[in-house]
């Protein structure tokens, strides 16, 4: 089918013709694409060493889309094709971007048609920066579940970005953090001093692991908030600030925490990730949201009293819980507290 629809295409038809017979001959990679439905994850893809030795290697890893650039990197990682891909001396990075940008592809064609059962690719044969499916079979059933509400992790919520101005002017872009955001983050946590670390994870810390990291970074958009504050300069991007919301198994009031740089403390990022944090709460239902802060981190408590947080001292502790109810009557009202004004 491959060589027929090949010999389709005029006047290149003839030179396709011959590559693909090339590729077929003298195969650099054969690798297996595939995914399956859940009924408790949806479509989860897998990908690894394929052909017909695909069966007796076992060399495979599984995601759950949707996929980005990092996460498909990450997905290729877990496989021992990918140290054979990386170690080829021919040009090693523009096929393995090659790869990513094909499981991507696979990811987004699984978001939009949940009517996709089953999918297998093998072998996919792979050289520099060609490929070519040789063989793959589909099973289609009908789906009552509209995209994307058939994936277990939902994807970016592009809704949520919103740009803001703070007292300062500073000019920001808040919006949900992206796995592809684990640099930035890394580079926010280094402008932080040891107390500023201190303050939000009480405890010393001098690094974040790559498990923090993904942690931070890899989210369930549907069950968790975490927003970045975006500056842009002459060298580049840079997180100014981090604002979260996270939620336990079965719990109904969601924990919040901030953490805002040192250099750009008191300038009015951390109102301008908690304006936007509060407001994706109450858009999603959230009744009440609480924090725990240190007595000696005064920066934080003022900007929860001018929120309207309540603030109670936890007893015979140096802590003080946060608490705001969404629904309450200055909410309502539509009072809001911008990053200007704090």
């Amino acid at each position: 089918n491959v060589m027929a629809g090949a010999k389709a295409y005029d006047p290149g038809a003839q030179t396709l013709g011959v590559t693909i017979q090339a590729m077929l001959k003298h195969p650099e990679y054969e690798l297996i694409l595939g995914s399956r439905q859940y009924a408790d994850f949806g479509p989860v893809i897998l990908f690894g060493s394929g052909g017909i030795t695909a069966e007796i290697l076992k060399d495979r890893a599984i995601a759950l889309p949707p996929l980005n650039r990092l996460l498909a990197r990450r997905l290729m990682e877990s496989t021992r094709i990918y140290h054979m891909l990386r170690a080829d001396q021919n040009r090693p990075a523009k096929r393995l971007e090659f790869l990513e940008e094909i499981l991507i592809r696979l990811s987004q064609f699984l978001t939009d048609f949940p009517e996709i059962e089953e999918l297998e690719i093998n072998p996919l044969i792979v050289t520099d920066d060609q490929a070519c499916v040789v063989d793959a079979s589909f099973i289609i059933k009908p789906s009552e579940t509209p995209s994307p509400l058939h994936l277990v992790i939902s994807p970016y919520p592009n809704q949520y970005e919103t740009t803001a101005t703070t007292k300062e002017g500073l000019n920001l872009l808040i919006r949900p953090i992206k796995p592809e955001d684990a640099p930035l983050l890394e580079g926010l946590f280094n402008t932080l001093s040891e107390q500023s670390v201190y303050y939000r994870f009480f405890t010393p810390m001098k690094t974040l692991s790559r498990e923090t990291i993904a942690y931070f970074t890899q989210i369930d958009y549907d069950r968790d908030i975490a927003l970045v504050a975006i500056h842009k300069d002459k060298q580049g991007e840079n997180i100014l600030g981090v604002a979260r919301l996270m939620t336990k198994p079965g719990g109904t009031d969601p924990e919040f925490a901030v953490t805002v740089g040192d250099p750009w403390q008191g300038k009015g990022v951390g109102a301008a990730l908690m304006e936007s944090l509060l407001n994706i709460a109450k858009e999603r239902g959230v009744e009440s949201i609480w924090g725990s802060v240190l007595g000696v981190n005064t920066h934080m408590l003022t900007l929860a009293r001018k929120l309207d947080f309540h603030v109670s001292r936890v007893p015979r502790t140096n802590e003080y819980e946060l608490k705001i109810n969404l629904s309450s009557a200055d909410l309502e009202s539509g009072k809001t507290i911008t990053a200007q004004e704090l």
